[in-house]
């Protein structure tokens, strides 16, 4: 059983505040605090707090502090799955294919079958998130208001006409600070909160309940015939300036209102101030790890930010966040679920290259925990071996749907999207970003080779399968994400450019991570020869050098940007691929037309690794339409306003760090570039930023030239450095002697290393 409990305080501290330790560049932190002046509309203006697990949405109604809490384990993960049409097979798939008669191409039915209704996942809105309650601060919300959250030190100040108060959720211990910095005269300061529920229409009514000490809401969310359903309740205590609140869940006790009540009450009476250390300490640490201060207010607070609401909703041991940071409604969008074909991978990607990939390590977890499930549906669905991942999963899937007693194995597969090929691929590169971002022989091992593995060979298995075409197959059938769907004769169901690149890439990761270890010898000229025979990326009737979706399809207005997705997030078109190729795909994205939902971070970061001439300008452009009031990114441009950006704060853009780093620092084929991408005319400075290879890397450039450059290597093996002047000089630590090296045609500087060399490099003094 988990440590019992997850604890909100609301709380009446004194004024100051414990001196806080530098971050590598604590103004450029400072600069990126968000101002508010007014805490009203939800969407906009609603904080961000959290301490990776618990985490809260605050904002304003009438003259009260709403906080409105969420749990990333508070999940109703019932699935209604005699709902569901039966499971789609591969050799049904192939039968339908040529069939005139197939008119409803969005089920896969076996021969004489018939189905109508709507499946488990359009029926209900769970399985999904649930939020755990709210916490009305009342009277701390009296206009005139000024509000200011403070990244550095992870709370939200709020200065009223009736007072002013500080809130944080504490990063251990689960507290959140609601500091009354003022008193009314001659009146003890004081905080009146209220635990309210949220209702819900398709779950039982919550009770409420207390004791002397605490009141609280308990909330009981049913099962089914293979999950338990669930407990939770949210307790609050309050004691003159003190209130404080916590939620307990069925997995952390079988007593939830009891054991949230005592904890409450334990938090409102215990000293605050070493709470208060506590959480510093842990912000310290993470704001430490990396900095960036560069000449561009607007790209260097979307980096801290969005690093800042990735810390508020993961932390390693918890469950991963879905598709949204907090629940502004009882039923989120898409069931606020996992979607693998874009949005949950992005939210993570911010991490790796800030040093802080152990914040990925929930993603981590439900990948490595679904692979009994995506080994079954492998043989279910396509008869082959390894193992298939969807583009939907929930949190709490059985692992075993051989021995489920719902239908279908407990299964919701999408007859439709669900059988994107390069799906799979993408769910578990992020397992070997992670392991090239920070090298452990254990981690690679344990967790990344086992899931990049079972994906090579099951993409082994399909290359085997497919009709040939000449000395290469025709990748198919598979859907372009998001677009087209199943088309008559599979026209627009082959050689799609995210599959192609995404296979290449697992079965590269595959190979690489079997040499490493030692194993599975047998298994590489099999990967190999799979690589060899996919085909060519498809491209225009019109223009040989306008790479399109997937074959024989016109270009489109895409959704997701799958042209251009082998430069990114498939990672195998790159600055050093031929020329040829890199003008192609540079031509590819400067015509393609997207609509704004899905595109701007993968397009920006593709842009970046080619180095085109709008990389900045073109990043610099969709961050400043979309940014809110709060910090947070809209889903498209605010400007004209979709509906679905309203549907709540999209954890996806937190990716957005990315491609600002991108721009300042690369490392796409184990080689480090800085400055690549990043204007000339423009300072720029960063520090420990992190690289493949598990290099930290710090660099500054100003008036067009690069300084030195610091690297150290955490992991040891073969550094391989892009020289920005040429002939260089390096020194291996501080007191080294710099000596000449020489770059190899292709500009790089080669160097063995061991773990902890700390390197020096600069341009040849001659």
């Amino acid at each position: 059983m988990r440590k019992l409990g997850q604890t909100i305080l609301i709380a009446l501290l004194a004024a100051g505040t414990p001196a806080f330790a530098e971050a590598p560049f604590p103004a450029a932190l400072d600069r990126a605090a968000v101002p508010l002046g007014t805490l009203g509309e939800p969407i906009n203006d609603a904080v961000i707090l959290g301490n990776g697990d618990l985490n809260a949405l605050v904002f304003a109604e009438g003259n009260d502090l709403v906080i409105r809490v969420t749990k990333n384990d508070v999940w109703d993960a019932r699935l209604d799955s005699p709902l569901n049409p039966p499971m789609p097979t591969l050799a049904r798939l192939l039968e339908l294919g040529p069939q005139p008669e197939w008119t409803n191409r969005e089920y896969i039915l076996p021969a004489g079958s018939t189905w109508s209704g709507k499946d488990a996942y359009h029926a209900h809105a769970y399985p999904c998130p649930r939020a755990c309650g709210v916490l009305r601060v009342r009277g701390a919300a009296v206009p005139p208001l000024v509000a200011r959250l403070d990244l550095r030190r992870a709370c939200l100040d709020v200065h009223t006409s009736a007072g002013a108060y500080r809130i944080f959720i504490a990063a251990d211990g689960n507290v959140i600070v609601v500091q009354r910095l003022d008193s009314p005269a001659g009146q003890p300061a004081h905080v009146q909160c209220a635990v309210e529920p949220v209702q819900s229409d398709d779950i039982p009514a919550p009770e409420t309940g207390g004791n002397p000490v605490a009141t609280w809401v308990a909330q009981q969310i049913p099962g089914d015939l293979d999950w338990p359903g669930m407990r939770f309740a949210l307790a609050l205590s309050q004691d003159g300036p003190n209130a404080c609140a916590s939620v307990v869940t069925s997995f952390e006790s079988s007593a939830v209102a009891e054991s949230a009540a005592d904890l409450a009450r334990g938090a409102v009476t215990s000293g605050l101030s070493d709470r208060w250390k506590d959480h510093m300490a842990v912000w310290e640490t993470f704001w430490s790890r990396s900095g960036i201060a560069i000449q561009d207010e607007v790209l260097e607070r979307v980096w801290y930010r969005n690093l800042y609401f990735l810390r508020c909703v993961s932390k390693p041991g918890v469950i991963s966040t879905g598709l949204f940071a907090g629940m502004l409604d009882d039923k989120p969008a898409w069931h606020g679920d996992y979607h693998t074909n874009y949005n949950l991978q992005q939210t993570y990607w911010s991490a790796y290259a800030a040093n802080q990939c152990e914040i990925t390590e929930p993603y981590d977890r439900l990948m490595t925990g679904y692979l009994p499930r995506a080994r079954w549906l492998a043989k279910t669905v396509f008869d082959l071996s390894g193992a298939y991942i969807p583009h939907v999963l929930f949190a709490f899937e059985a692992p075993d749907p051989a021995t489920a007693k719902m239908p279908g194995g407990r299964q919701y597969i999408h007859h439709v999207w669900g059988f994107t090929q390069g799906v799979n691929g993408f769910s578990v590169q992020p397992l070997w970003w992670h392991y090239k971002y920070h090298p452990d022989r254990a981690f690679l091992e344990q967790v990344a080779y086992p899931a990049v593995r079972d994906v090579a060979d099951f993409q082994a298995d399909f290359v085997a399968r497919c009709e040939r075409s000449g000395d290469r197959v025709v990748l198919a059938p598979s859907v372009s994400p998001e677009h087209w769907g199943w088309t008559a004769n599979f026209e627009r169901n082959k050689d799609c450019a995210f599959d192609i690149a995404m296979f290449r890439y697992i079965f590269q990761a595959a190979i690489e991570g079997a040499r490493t270890l030692g194993v599975d010898a047998g298994k590489e000229a099999r990967w190999q020869e799979a690589d060899r025979l996919l085909p060519d990326y498809p491209t225009s009737a019109d223009d040989a050098q306008l790479v399109v979706d997937v074959k024989d399809a016109p270009p489109t207005r895409y959704n997701i940007p799958v042209p251009t997705t082998p430069v990114f997030p498939c990672d195998v078109i790159t600055f050093a691929s031929p020329e040829a190729e890199r003008a192609k795909f540079a031509h590819t994205l400067s015509v393609l037309e997207h609509n704004g939902n899905n595109a701007p971070i993968m397009l920006a970061v593709a842009r970046a690794r080619l180095n085109t001439p709008d990389a900045y300008d073109w990043l610099r452009t969709e961050l400043d339409r979309r940014e809110r009031r709060n910090g947070t990114l809209s889903f498209n441009r605010l400007d004209p306003r979709y509906k679905f950006n309203d549907f709540g704060h999209y954890t996806e853009m937190f990716g957005a760090a990315l491609p600002v780093t991108e721009l300042v620092l690369q490392s796409v084929g184990d080689v480090i570039r800085v400055f690549p991408a990043w204007p000339g005319h423009l300072t720029a400075e960063f520090r420990t930023l992190r690289t493949q290879g598990g290099f930290l890397v710090s660099a500054s450039m100003a008036d067009g030239t690069v300084g030195e450059v610091r690297i150290e290597s955490t992991a040891g093996g073969t550094l391989r450095f892009m020289s920005p002047w040429g002939k260089a000089e390096v020194k291996r630590g501080a007191d080294g002697t710099w000596a000449a090296m020489a770059p190899t045609d292709s500009g790089v500087i080669q160097t063995d290393t061991a773990a902890q060399d700390v390197l020096f490099f600069r341009k040849a003094s001659s």
